[in-house]
């Protein structure tokens, strides 16, 4: 194929694109919960614009202070008001562990799975997923608090250092920590999930195992791949969240659009992860089991002998046999 020519983000976003569909099924999906969550805090904030001198500021454009001020009003309750955000906020995330399964099938086998075959895959991974999810809160744990010692390293620091901007640093320099340790414990944790469908692993601890080997022995690559990756999330957000602070509220349709737009993209680097993250597994780390290997030849006790040859008798003269006569 040609995809062995590529480098693995190369190929990877190449099986992205072949598979796009799956893509633009999830990006409807996200869409739906999206509305339907945010349809109670927008109405709230909707009243609240129309009676309220904080509000005022924001029919121009975004503007972080009169927020805050606004939602510190009493009429305007946020909290109350983003409970159905959560709810589908979390619904969605139980439905992409639930298709994850079937998404990485899909790229195992880069072919159009079946309805069927793809909710079949993805009920069958989806409890070994969980309890991968589950295993990925003890890496996570470490790194918050390694961030936490960090974060309150740099306001010691910056309490007792003679120059203002060394307890800034810090803190950047916390942050960029702990980006990097959550970025290889998600990738770690990719690649138990890559290792899971490709071997069809059902033990989630052994399997954890053998992904950081697997993670941490090519770890220069594998870094470089997701933070590229990672890099294009986090640059078109950035700018995506920048033209919708300049936007006022009443270009609605163009805030739509973008707002869209930002989300399309955070799943397309999502996608790529998965989908860079399975052709750099079966390029370098894919191998079939022996015992998984369904032999045919059977066993030599279970071979029969085989049956005597009859001797039939030969019918040329030279050779010794003698001919039957003619009229037999």
């Amino acid at each position: 194929m040609a995809d062995n020519e590529k480098g693995s983000v190369s190929a990877g976003f190449s099986l992205l694109w072949r598979r796009q569909g799956i893509l633009w099924w999830v990006f409807v999906v996200n869409f739906v919960c999206g509305g339907l969550g945010t349809i109670p805090a927008a109405m709230t904030l909707n009243r609240a614009l129309h009676h309220s001198f904080a509000g005022q500021p924001l029919s121009k454009g975004f503007d972080v202070g009169m927020f805050v001020e606004l939602i510190r009003l009493p009429n305007v309750n946020l909290m109350r008001s983003t409970t159905g955000s959560y709810l589908f906020a979390f619904l969605f995330f139980l439905f992409m562990l639930f298709v994850s399964g079937g998404i990485l099938e899909t790229y195992h086998q880069d072919r159009k799975l079946a309805t069927g075959d793809f909710f079949a895959a993805s009920g069958g991974f989806f409890w070994r997923f969980v309890r991968l999810m589950l295993l990925s809160l003890i890496p996570f744990i470490a790194v918050s608090m390694v961030y936490q010692g960090l974060d309150k390293l740099s306001d010691y620091a910056g309490e007792r250092a003679i120059a203002d901007q060394v307890g800034i640093y810090l803190f950047w320099f916390a942050i960029a920590v702990f980006v990097l340790l959550a970025l290889v414990v998600r990738l770690w944790f990719d690649i138990a999930q890559v290792r899971t469908v490709a071997q069809n692993e059902p033990r989630m601890w052994r399997n954890t195992w053998k992904a950081f080997r697997i993670t941490f022995r090519s770890l220069p690559s594998l870094f470089w791949m997701y933070f590229r990756i990672s890099l294009f999330a986090w640059i078109t957000l950035a700018v995506g969240l920048t033209i919708w602070a300049k936007l006022p509220p009443t270009a609605t349709p163009v805030t739509f659009i973008l707002l869209e737009l930002i989300l399309l993209t955070q799943l397309v680097a999502r996608f790529w992860q998965f989908a860079s993250a399975m052709t750099w597994y079966q390029r370098h780390a894919e191998v079939v089991p022996a015992d998984s290997v369904d032999y045919t030849t059977p066993h030599p006790e279970e071979v029969a002998e085989p049956a005597p040859l009859s001797r039939e008798p030969e019918l040329y003269p030279d050779s010794g046999a003698k001919l039957p006569p003619a009229d037999a």
